[in-house]
């Protein structure tokens, strides 16, 4: 097996020169390859086992140095899902002890890690594995014993909290934000997507490569979500930072989606902009030291439109990434006008399916002409000209759903999973085998509805393939089946439900 390289390890930190501690993680981060590649054998290339086993490193480390990293992420863990690690059990959360190594910590670590390397696949992991379990115990017993001598990595330390983070110090907490995104072990998956989506674009069109990889590298720092918790990178440093006066305004880091904002004045310091999308109420202040005013030398009040992404950090906004300008014509009137009218169309479409179904998110149906009545009766929707009405499956019926996100859903797929009275196709063998694929694939449902179905009791029966039985599987889905959703669908119901 090949070493792991300084070089390697110092791809990962926030500065560049090595010293006796980077020195000391390598040698732990090979002790680990060695470990992972006795137990896991040829499944996994060896590359994709040393990158495993550096980001357990840098977890060591984080927990060595409390640096507050996975403090942050058991605490969060603790608030929604009722426990400080993801599959734990009640007697293990007794035995558990914060701070220090645990092996209910590895073992979901490996979990993480090893799924993430199956989803490639489109293989599921049950988080019992008896292999993951072994190979977790095995390097806790190393690790433990690491833990009385390992040092603290006082540079990585400092860079963090040595001295607080003032109002104007955002080009500082934008080094530390790239650092965390692409080299923090939350985000296992971050430099992969990085670069796929560069590759993707690149074959999309004649773009300068250099400005097409910043803006990709600028939309995925800021709106990618590939991290345990399905948290930006801007989330995770505000509960990182809240523990200590020095990081206290990285909590009050706002960020918009890339959008279209107004210029209507300025002064000396700042332009003023009113956004377009109408989600920021009020003016805007966006500081001028963060634009590039050469682009907008020929700015008018009212007219010139601001295409970009805003940072507030420090009290004031932020131009971060790409600036496109472009005036303020009566066809982008009506496109901003249009989106308005789509999103008022879809709560006036949630409100009128509510009052249809009498309260009910669920409409099972068993013939196209239950369907046309419940649409076109009931809840008077407008039907559109050349509308295609779905095809019925006289065998697994259909349901339609409502999303106050998305508006109305027609679920044609898997609906003999869903259990209810009222779903004369449900089927209790059908439902223990595919019923899970509601949680897991989002190819399937749209996650609130994934949500909204489990908070209703009607995937009684989904669950993983388990050695210890049908029953047991279902148990470990039901205990878990919130944490599933999120880390399968990428998402969190404090932003997405």
């Amino acid at each position: 097996m090949k070493k792991i390289y300084v070089k390697e390890w110092m791809l990962f930190q926030p500065y560049e020169r090595q010293d006796e501690i980077d020195i000391y993680y390598v040698k732990v981060a090979n002790n680990i390859a060695e470990c992972l590649v006795g137990m896991v054998g040829e499944r996994y290339p060896e590359h994709s086992l040393h990158g495993i086993a550096i980001y357990l490193t840098l977890w060591f480390q984080d927990v060595i140095s409390q640096t507050g990293i996975w403090e942050a992420f058991t605490e969060e863990c603790r608030k929604r899902y009722g426990q400080p690690v993801p599959f734990m059990t009640p007697e293990e959360e007794k035995e558990y002890y914060p701070g220090e190594v645990n092996p209910e910590e590895l073992r979901f670590l490996l979990w993480h890690y090893f799924q993430s390397l199956e989803k490639l696949k489109g293989g599921v992991l049950n988080p019992e594995n008896p292999g993951i379990a072994e190979v977790a115990q095995q390097l806790y017993d190393y690790l433990s014993e690491e833990y009385e001598v390992a040092p603290e990595n006082t540079r990585l330390q400092e860079m963090l909290y040595g001295e607080p983070f003032g109002a104007n110090d955002y080009q500082r907490y934008h080094n530390v934000l790239e650092w965390f995104h692409f080299c923090s072990y939350t985000g296992f998956e971050n430099r992969s997507e990085f670069q796929q989506v560069v590759a993707t674009v690149t074959r999309m069109g004649n773009v300068n490569p250099g400005i097409l990889e910043y803006d990709v590298k600028q939309n995925i720092l800021f709106e990618g979500r590939k991290h345990l918790l399905s948290l930006t990178s801007v989330d995770w440093l505000a509960l990182i930072g809240k523990k200590h006066p020095e990081t206290a305004s990285w909590a009050e880091v706002k960020v918009t989606p890339q959008g279209l904002f107004l210029y209507e004045g300025e002064d000396e310091d700042s332009l003023f902009v009113k956004d377009l999308s109408g989600k920021e109420e009020g003016q805007l202040r966006i500081r001028k030291d963060s634009l590039n005013l050469n682009s907008l030398k020929n700015r008018k009040e009212g007219m010139t439109v601001l295409g970009c992404r805003l940072v507030q950090y420090g009290g004031t906004w932020w131009q971060d990434g790409t600036l496109v300008i472009s005036d303020y014509e009566d066809k982008m009137k009506e496109e901003i006008a249009q989106r308005a009218a789509k999103r008022e169309d879809i709560q006036q479409t949630y409100d009128a399916f509510m009052k249809a179904s009498g309260g009910k998110q669920f409409v099972f149906c068993q013939s196209e002409e239950e369907v046309r009545d419940f649409l076109f009766q009931k809840m008077e929707y407008k039907e559109k000209e050349g509308i295609q009405m779905p095809k019925m499956d006289a065998q697994h019926g259909l349901v339609l759903m409502v999303s106050s996100h998305t508006g109305i859903h027609i679920q044609m797929r898997l609906c003999e999973c869903i259990s209810s009275p009222e779903n004369k196709f449900y089927d209790l063998k059908e439902a223990q085998k595919k019923a899970i694929l509601f949680l897991l694939n989002p190819e399937v449902i749209p996650y609130d509805l994934s949500c909204a179905l489990q908070d209703a009791g009607m995937l009684p029966d989904a669950g993983l393939n388990s050695l210890q039985g049908e029953e047991q599987g279902r148990e470990l889905v039901k205990k878990n089946a919130r944490f599933l959703t999120d880390y399968f669908f990428g998402k969190c119901r404090e932003k997405d439900a």
